[in-house]
């Protein structure tokens, strides 16, 4: 689990508004608590306040165990374990969470092919001003077969572009 914040070495961040210049304090009522689960030791025993701890504790745990733990510990852990529990069995919000699980694995998924076309089409335009520079104007069929390449195709014609004594000779296959 990557922190958000990889510079704050902690458990707990406490973030306020605050003005510029003056550094006034928007609101005492206004601050956003971050919790970077990667910084929560296995012991449970970080130097913070106990209610942040617990849950800290809360977020990560994994067994009916860890739960029934924390819901020993305190009254508000209680509820929020059967608050929960309530949302496990209610089948429209089981049918929502899986919703949202497979929409972050679609744009995931959708996020990594338009990086993998981005670097493609980069890969593309390199290759066409190295050809340019090399052998100067392109014929349109050679721009179109450059922008069809594959990105393991592109890698070997750039690396050739730099030996190779004709353009055939880059684009051979």
């Amino acid at each position: 689990m990557e922190p958000l914040f990889p510079s704050a070495d902690r458990l707990h961040s406490v973030f306020e508004l605050r003005e510029r210049h003056t550094h006034a304090r928007f609101s005492d009522h206004l601050a956003i608590h971050v919790l970077q689960l990667s910084h929560l030791r296995p012991s449970g025993a970080t130097g913070y306040d106990a209610r942040v701890e617990r849950w800290a504790r809360f977020f990560v745990a994994e067994t009916d165990a860890e739960f029934e733990q924390l819901a020993s510990e305190d009254p508000i852990m209680s509820t929020a374990k059967e608050t929960l529990e309530q949302l496990s069995v209610d089948p429209d919000v089981r049918r929502r969470a899986r919703e949202r699980e497979d929409s972050i694995k679609f744009y995931k998924m959708s996020l990594a092919a338009s990086e993998a076309r981005g670097k493609a089409e980069g890969k593309a335009e390199v290759l066409r001003k190295q050809l340019q520079l090399r052998f100067g104007p392109l014929a349109e069929s050679t721009r179109a077969r450059v922008e069809a390449a594959t990105p393991e195709q592109l890698d070997a014609w750039i690396e050739r572009v730099l030996t190779a004594k004709t353009l055939d000779d880059v684009l051979a296959p």
